[in-house]
């Protein structure tokens, strides 16, 4: 009786990790052509790294690209902790980072709110980028 229980389980979850298999919907595939539009990295274009800045909560370090003296992308290269609460935190700060600093073209813009530890971080290396672009 045992083994039938046994063989009874096994082939019902086989039977449900099949259907779910048929169930679930084709993968996204990657395109194969060339890149609809260039990338901000393209020609001309220059990443400066600014420090890595830790605090209680981790280590936050801003990589900014410049383009003719313009700074056209900002991003996070390290951003705080795998922590459930900070990369909630950092999901939101860093790409509000980047709309002001891009609309400021400075380092120097207001901390985002309810991002205490990020934001003197993130500030302080982003002040960093500029320097060494030239630019602060």
């Amino acid at each position: 009786m045992r083994v039938a229980k046994v063989a009874v389980i096994t082939g019902g979850c086989a039977v449900i990790v099949g259907a779910g298999l048929a169930a679930a919907p084709e993968p996204v595939k990657a395109p194969t052509g060339p890149d609809p539009a260039p990338s901000a990295t393209a020609a001309g274009a220059e990443t400066f790294d600014g420090p890595p800045i830790s605090n209680p909560r981790g280590t936050y370090q801003a990589r900014i690209t410049v383009v003719n003296g313009e700074v056209v992308d900002v991003e996070a290269v390290v951003a705080g902790t795998s922590a459930p609460e900070s990369v909630s935190i950092n999901a939101q700060a860093i790409p509000e980072f980047r709309t002001r600093v891009l609309a400021a073209q400075s380092w120097d813009v207001e901390a985002v709110s309810g991002a205490s530890y990020t934001s003197p971080a993130f500030i302080e290396s982003l002040q960093g980028a500029f320097s060494d672009a030239g630019l602060a």
